[in-house]
């Protein structure tokens, strides 16, 4: 796969997925949940670390 496909793919697909299963298992009329938010933004802080390490890997910075 090519590395920058793979980066991508890591970068936005662990909170697309987060966030999926937050709104299926979210009790109808209920406010935001804050806590979801900021573990949202924790798992897309790292997964867009880790996805950029990966597509620029071998790349001269």
């Amino acid at each position: 796969m090519d590395k920058k496909i793979l980066g991508n793919f890591i970068i936005y697909f662990p909170t697309i997925a987060y966030l999926a299963f937050t709104m299926v298992t979210k009790k109808e009329n209920s406010g935001i949940d804050w806590t979801s938010v900021v573990i949202a933004g924790l798992i897309g802080m790292i997964s867009y670390a880790i996805g950029t390490r990966i597509k620029n890997k071998g790349e001269v910075e």
